[in-house]
């Protein structure tokens, strides 16, 4: 990989990267069930613990390897070890939060290593270490696509990200640590060429997956069938909304602007009131989430969450008991979210179940700490500071830009 091109032939490499991504996405069902059996049997730190082993093994190889070819060359140990020690300290770091999202350091750093080889056959410059980042990072989000499909499962863009940082980081390791002798500096016309093209594919899967927003869904799964069931998913891939900044309930997010707000909370409070009295109960929260989803009534959906985060702070209130020095911060949450409720979903609030006790609403009231902020976390994945038409313009403008380059770089000079 230093010295000479792979020994087999280009198709034969690709073929080891089409079975390696086809590995990453046959694991995706099974991940959860493999996660917690691990943290059972073993403990969540296994997963830290491995992925570590792996990280001073694959240096250790690296080193020795280079230690082999150019005994003398520091600035590739520098680089190795540079490389080795981003990914442990990122290891750490996510072994306090979520251990298991560390192995996608060695799944897609496996998956780097295997398309640079693949690359070699066609591309002898630079180029080849940014091509395998947008390969590796175009497979990465076609990967979270298909973790959004599965049941259970959610679409994380943060997961994208470790992707992409893994594939990035056995790049450098590649082009300054390994330094391959038959990769030649700069980037030929040819290659920036093919370079675009690939760019512009990573924008479309990038862009069609920014853009996939719950009407969308809505409206491929009913021209095809067989995708009726990504209606009940729970998870949206990205959404768009509104930005509220209320003086005295706080500041929220909603997937309506105001007038549609009240339009909808006015035509449609009755129907919506027996919804959510239906599912009053707690222990059928869960199965509301299934039922009445992002995606399917998303205006029944935002109100059935603000009266359980309502519900679930007043309670908190009263179990930690006016002694505790949090009691009139959840009683605070709990009045903000209420007044949201009154403010903004009024008709429909009136027509249901939920309507606090006299007596609750004067506690509520009488410990309110008017100073207090509160950003409501319902709907706290909406973006709301850019528009959903401004993305799509910017992405058409990106692929028009990238082909009108791809186009000139091809003209003859």
């Amino acid at each position: 990989m230093i010295k000479h091109l792979p020994k087999e032939k280009q198709w034969l490499s690709w073929l080891y990267v089409a079975i390696w991504t086809l590995y990453l996405f046959s694991i995706i069902p099974m991940a959860r069930f493999v996660q917690q059996y691990v943290y059972q049997t073993w403990g969540r730190e296994l997963f830290t613990y491995g992925v570590l082993f792996v990280i001073i093994t694959a240096l250790a190889v690296a080193v020795i390897y280079v230690f082999r070819i150019r005994p003398d060359s520091r600035t590739s140990y520098f680089w190795l070890i540079a490389v080795a020690g981003i990914f442990f300290t990122y290891t750490l770091d996510l072994g306090k939060r979520n251990p298991v999202e560390s192995v996608h350091f060695i799944l897609f750093g496996v998956l780097g290593i295997l398309v640079y080889r693949a690359l070699t056959h066609r591309l002898n410059d630079s180029s080849i270490f940014f091509a395998g980042v947008i390969i590796c990072g175009g497979i990465g989000i076609i990967d979270e696509f298909i973790q959004w499909m599965v049941p259970s499962r959610i679409w994380d863009i943060t997961d994208i990200g470790l992707n992409l940082l893994s594939a990035v980081l056995v790049q450098v390791a590649i082009a300054k640590g390994l330094r391959p002798a038959f990769i030649l500096r700069g980037i030929s016309r040819g290659n920036l060429r093919f370079m675009c093209s690939l760019t512009v594919a990573a924008t479309v899967v990038l862009g069609g997956s920014i853009l996939m927003t719950p009407p969308r869904i809505v409206w491929i799964s009913e021209r095809t069938g067989f995708l009726e069931f990504l209606k009940h998913n729970d998870s949206v891939m990205f959404e768009y909304g509104y930005l509220y900044d209320d003086p005295e309930a706080g500041v929220f997010r909603s997937r309506f602007k105001p007038h549609e707000l009240k339009q909808i909370d006015r035509t449609r409070a009755v129907e919506v009131a027996k919804i959510l009295d239906k599912f009053q109960d707690e222990k059928l929260y869960s199965l509301f989430l299934r039922v009445c989803t992002p995606i399917t009534d998303p205006f029944v959906h935002e109100a059935r969450v603000h009266l359980f985060r309502r519900d679930r702070y007043f309670d908190n209130a009263l179990k930690l008991g006016d002694n505790s020095k949090w009691y009139a911060s959840c009683l605070t949450i709990a009045l903000r979210e209420n007044l949201i409720m009154e403010k903004y979903f009024r008709s429909t609030f009136k027509q249901s179940n939920y309507i606090w006790a006299e007596e609750q609403s004067i506690l509520a009231r009488k410990h309110f700490l008017q100073d207090k902020f509160d950003d409501s976390l319902v709907s706290r994945d909406l973006i709301t500071w850019v528009k959903e038409k401004q993305v799509a313009g910017f992405f058409m403008v990106l692929i028009m830009g990238l082909t009108l380059f791809r186009y000139y770089l091809g003209k003859d000079r």
